[in-house]
């Protein structure tokens, strides 16, 4: 197997996040998938956190060191999460829009307006209110997570030695532990459902990603069939029915133990060719899929179905794999418009100074 040299593009990581990214899709636009899901596909966020710890250490470790880096730092990651967030909301605000009044639909204008605004802050919705900014787009719950974790990193950075991160980690396993025992399930962290918990769910990946990257740093092979083994790893992870008695031990196996083997193997192992290829474009997509997914999902199902075109609902679940392919087209073609152009006028006038080379990110991120 030849070595292979490349930094900052972990060809098989692009894979993974690809792959999770689209099984998320199932768990939030359900009648397209009828009876087939992914129950245990909210476990994705754990292998995000964990492999972005390993490609910011990878990719940022080195200035960090230096110093003087923090503020343009936070810069790149805004520069890199909020554009395709902000995406997402503007859909999700059409959806509401569009739904305004109808089938009991619970948002009305004066609901929409400060909530929408409070999301562009990546904030909550207003107290007391039955809807928040989350529930717009409910999976951006983690980004704003993401980025106080981003910037903790980056504060911290001089005194994360070993022992520290052994301890974070530590702590978060704990925390994630009494979530599990508390409410029987690792699907918390976000509005109303144990908020509590968040920081010790994806501390843990995230700070142990960082770990990981200093014990194994960037020494990869090619090895095609470890990375396609790798994936369907992935695949069987989120796509398992574990029984009731079982779940809570099977959760905190795989996010505390199998994810972080996976990452290990996936570390060192390299999709070449077109494999890679196929890989990397899964990756390049993943984010926007993360950010577009829930609210063009259901904004296409309400309108095939107000329009009488069809109800998926009856041709569940191969509405479904045409829904996975329209939004994984739809994601690529917004990144190229909308994605990339906005984050190189943004890194032009913000970083005009220091020129970033575009390294993988962590996210369907």
């Amino acid at each position: 197997m030849a070595a292979v040299q490349k930094r900052g593009v972990f060809t098989t990581f692009d894979g993974l996040r690809g792959v999770a990214a689209l099984l998320v899709v199932s768990r939030h636009v359900g009648p397209f998938f009828g009876p087939l899901n992914s129950p245990e596909s909210f476990l994705a966020v754990d292998m995000f956190f964990l492999l972005s710890g390993f490609v910011i250490a990878n990719a940022y470790a080195p200035r960090l060191e230096k110093g003087g880096f923090v503020l343009d730092f936070l810069k790149i990651r805004l520069i890199r999460l909020y554009p395709l967030y902000l995406a997402g909301l503007v859909v999700a605000v059409v959806l509401r829009l569009y739904m305004r009044g109808q089938d009991g639909d619970p948002w009305n204008l004066h609901m929409l307006i400060p909530t929408a605004l409070l999301a562009a802050l990546m904030l909550g919705g207003p107290p007391g209110e039955t809807t928040h900014g989350y529930s717009l787009n409910s999976p951006s719950w983690t980004l704003l997570p993401e980025i106080g974790l981003n910037l903790v990193y980056a504060l911290v950075f001089r005194w994360l030695t070993v022992p520290v991160l052994v301890t974070l980690i530590g702590a978060g396993a704990i925390g994630m532990v009494a979530a599990e025992l508390g409410h029987g399930s690792l699907d918390v962290g976000y509005a109303d459902h144990a908020e509590w918990a968040t920081p010790f769910r994806l501390g843990f990946s995230f700070f142990l990603g960082v770990l990981m990257h200093r014990l194994i740093g960037d020494r990869r092979r090619d090895a095609p069939v470890t990375a396609l083994a790798c994936l369907g790893a992935v695949i069987l992870a989120l796509m398992w029915h574990p029984s009731d008695s079982f779940k809570p031990v099977y959760e905190l196996a795989v996010a505390l133990v199998g994810f972080p083997l996976l990452i290990f193997v996936a570390a060192r192992a390299e999709a070449p060719g077109r494999l890679g290829a196929a890989f990397r474009w899964l990756g390049l997509t993943s984010y926007a899929v993360y950010t577009l997914h829930a609210p063009t999902g259901i904004l296409v199902y309400q309108v095939l179905r107000r329009t009488g075109i069809i109800d998926v609902w009856y041709s569940a679940p191969y509405s479904g794999f045409v829904f996975l392919a329209f939004i994984a087209v739809f994601a690529w073609v917004v990144d190229r418009v909308y994605d990339q152009p906005v984050r190189r006028w943004l890194t032009a006038r913000l970083l005009p100074a220091r020129p970033v080379k575009r390294a993988a990110d962590a996210r369907p991120a």
